[in-house]
């Protein structure tokens, strides 16, 4: 799936939302306040990385003038397959790299060895790691920039969390 048919709607905006859920979207507009005609909810029968790729390569090759900046509303998961820019769910040896980079001690990844990527969100949520949260969002919006040819869009990362239903963290 694309979501250019619905940027063809956007006209007169000049920013574009990708949500993964609806969740992410309210979350996003509550804090930005932005008209429901620029957010783009992705359905949760498609595998969000593959509608952000194939929206990326759409750009590539066609890009609407009008669109200054894209911001990616995404669920943990989600942003864990833009940081690794991987359509499947990343494995733990992945995320323990994107940790590692992001400034989290392979000690302090010992507990997560058998684990599911999913159980480290909220170690690092409720441990207050948001400085690490924030620092994936920066790999995500330098994985979109870098796979942009237009490098004159602006992209911005927001992680929401799922059972406050809030964005977490960004990369502003």
């Amino acid at each position: 799936m694309s979501l250019i048919c619905h940027i063809d709607n956007l006209k007169g905006n000049h920013e574009l939302v990708i949500c993964d859920s609806e969740t992410a979207k309210n979350a996003h507009q509550e804090l930005f306040r932005f008209n429901d005609n620029v957010y783009a909810i992705i359905p949760e029968i498609d595998n969000a990385f593959n509608v952000i790729l194939n929206t990326v390569n759409s750009f590539n090759t066609s890009s609407p003038e009008f669109i200054q900046k894209i911001h990616l509303s995404l669920n943990w998961e989600n942003l864990l397959r833009v940081c690794s820019w991987k359509a499947e769910k990343p494995v733990s040896v992945d995320v323990f790299i994107l940790l590692r980079n992001a400034g989290i001690t392979s000690q302090e990844l010992q507990p997560f060895k058998a684990a599911d990527i999913n159980d480290m969100f909220p170690w690092l949520y409720y441990g207050k790691r948001f400085d690490i949260l924030k620092k994936l969002c920066h790999i995500a919006k330098r994985q979109i920039e870098g796979h942009l040819k237009d490098h004159s869009i602006r992209i911005d990362s927001h992680l929401v969390a799922e059972d406050t239903k809030k964005v977490v963290a960004s990369s502003l």
